[in-house]
């Protein structure tokens, strides 16, 4: 014999499927929004800098980024000069 589901049962079953819909819900637009523009390819110009904070890539070439990458270089000039390997010591048999 089958038996009558009360009201009582119901309510936790209705919760579960709304809160499983609205997740589904949000997971499948969250993938639409992030995949929406396709990649733009940025070709790479010495002595110029890309920003991607803005979300596309932006060339930037003002004076103020060259005089802080000409001060980078120099510091990484500068630390590897006084880096050094030792060789390999030579195989004996």
């Amino acid at each position: 014999m089958i038996r009558p589901v009360s009201r009582r049962s119901i309510a936790p079953i209705a919760v579960t499927a709304a809160a499983t819909a609205a997740a589904l819900w949000l997971y499948v637009s969250h993938g639409r929004v992030a995949h929406r523009a396709p990649a733009q390819p940025v070709p790479i110009q010495d002595g110029k800098t890309i920003d991607f904070s803005g979300g596309s890539p932006v060339v930037r070439d003002d004076p103020a980024n060259r005089a802080k990458m000409d001060a980078a270089l120099k510091e990484i000039d500068a630390a590897a000069r006084t880096v050094t390997f030792p060789a390999e010591p030579t195989p004996t048999k």
